[in-house]
Formats: structure tokens, sequence, C-alpha cells
């Protein structure tokens, strides 16, 4: 479930109640697929984003996971330009919902 996989998350980087950008990466992170492969896009001890993992192929990921990491690194700190038309366009329903989520967590515009 992704909200125990969240929790998790955020405890393991003992990330602040504040920090919305982390916030909203690691909500994404929280996908099934994207929790089991964490550890290859963050790094918890450094508390960083691991951009490589997309390009020297360290991980292999889906397409949709793809484009879900590209908006999670994105939203995070504008390291990937992720184009909104094309990530949502590849995405089901339940990861639609997850990343406006995220972009809701990100801006404050949580209800």
């Amino acid at each position: 479930m992704h909200t125990d996989n969240y929790t998790e998350l955020l405890i393991k980087d003992r990330t602040s109640e504040t920090d919305v950008e982390r916030k909203a990466l690691l909500l994404i992170f929280s996908t099934d697929d994207l929790f089991r492969k964490v550890t290859h896009l963050y790094d918890f001890k450094e508390h960083s984003i691991k951009p490589e993992a997309l390009e020297n192929g360290e991980v292999d990921l889906s397409s949709s996971s793809r484009k879900l990491v590209m908006a999670a690194f994105n939203l995070y700190n504008g390291h990937y330009k992720a184009d909104i038309c094309d990530t949502f366009a590849g995405l089901d329903d339940e990861n639609f919902d997850l990343l406006i989520q995220a972009i809701k967590i990100r801006f404050n515009k949580d209800e």
C-alpha cells in the first residue's frame, strides 16, 4: 500500500515536515514498483537523488515508472525537464492521481 511505503520512506529519510520537495519525491517513490527500486534512485545517507540511475541503465523501469521518476526529480529540484502532456498521457488512473497529489504537496496546495 502506498501510504505505508510513503510513511516508511519519510521515516527512513527523516524528512522534515516542511520539506515539500522531498515529500513530493518520496510520495512518487512510494509506488510498489519504485519502492522496490528506491535505493537505486535515492541516497538516504546523503539525502539526495541519483539521476545517473536513469542515464546509465542501473535500474530497470517501465515507461510509466520512468516518467514518474523524471517527474519526481523535476518536482524535487528541476533536474529533469518533464513534459507534462507526455508524463500524464502514459499513466494509469492510480499513478495519475498519485502525481497530482505529489504536485499538490510540492506547491502546498494540499486540501
